[in-house]
C-alpha cells in the first residue's frame, strides 16, 4: 500500500485543486469549508450550514428543526402543535374532535380548561346561573397572538334557571367585549334538553378580547 504525506495537494499549475477522475474513497473524516456538486449515497454527520436536497429522509430517532420545515406531498403528519397549510388540508377519513365530558353542572365547574378540548359537555341538569371561565394552563392571553381566534363550545343539561350571561377569560372579567347573536345576553335557560353555548374569541390587543356568543337550545 502506498502512502502520501503532504500538507497541501494542488494541480500541476499549483493554482487550483487536483482532480480525481476515478473518485476518492475517504474512510475518515472529510472536512470542507464549502461543497459544490451532487451529494449521493449515505451521508452521516453533516454539520455547518449545508443546503441539501434529498429524495427520502428516514429518521429512527428525533428530528429537531430550529427554523421552518417546508415539505410537499406528505402522507401523514402527527403534530402536537399548530399546522399551517398553504393551499388546504385533505382529511382522508373522519374529522374528529375530543369532547371533555363532566358528570356535573357548569355552575359547579366553571373553569373551562381548553387544554382538555374545545368542546365541554356537562351532564347534570343546571340549577342556577354561572359564568364560565375560559382558560388554559399557560393562559389564553399567552396562547393567542393578537389577531388569533379560538372557537369554544359549552353544552349544558338545560333548565330555565340555569344560564350563562357572560364569560371570563383567564379569570378576568375586564378587557372582554361580548356581543350575542340575536342582540342580547341570555336571561333564561332552555326548559328541557341541552343548551349549547358557542363562543368565538378574538384577541384584539394584549389581554383584550372580542367575544361573539350564541345560545342554542336542543330540546
Amino acid at each position: 500500500m502506498s502512502r502520501i504525506r503532504a500538507d497541501r495537494i494542488v494541480n500541476r499549475t499549483a493554482l487550483g485543486a487536483p482532480t480525481f477522475p476515478n473518485g476518492a474513497v475517504v474512510t475518515g473524516v472529510a472536512t470542507a469549508t464549502t461543497f459544490s456538486g451532487n451529494l449521493s449515497g449515505n451521508a452521516t454527520g453533516l454539520t455547518g450550514s449545508p443546503n441539501i436536497s434529498v429524495g427520502t429522509i428516514t429518521a429512527t430517532g428525533n428530528v429537531s428543526v430550529g427554523g421552518t420545515l417546508t415539505y410537499q406531498d406528505v402522507e401523514n403528519v402527527d403534530s402536537v402543535g399548530l399546522i399551517t397549510a398553504r393551499s388546504g388540508v385533505d382529511f382522508n377519513g373522519h374529522l374528529r374532535e375530543s369532547v371533555n365530558i363532566t358528570a356535573g353542572k357548569l355552575s359547579d365547574n366553571t373553569n373551562i380548561n381548553l387544554d382538555n378540548g374545545m368542546v365541554h359537555y356537562f351532564t347534570t341538569t343546571e340549577t342556577t346561573t354561572s359564568t364560565p371561565n375560559i382558560r388554559t394552563a399557560t393562559g389564553i392571553n399567552t396562547d393567542l397572538s393578537i389577531g388569533d381566534t379560538a372557537s369554544v363550545t359549552i353544552i349544558v343539561t338545560a333548565a330555565a334557571a340555569g344560564y350563562a350571561a357572560r364569560v371570563n377569560i383567564d379569570g378576568l372579567a375586564t378587557g372582554i367585549t361580548t356581543s350575542w347573536v340575536g342582540g342580547s345576553a341570555p336571561s333564561t335557560g332552555g326548559s328541557s334538553g341541552l343548551d349549547m353555548y358557542s363562543y368565538q374569541i378574538i384577541k384584539t390587543a394584549d389581554a383584550t378580547f372580542t367575544v361573539i356568543g350564541n345560545l342554542t337550545n336542543a330540546a
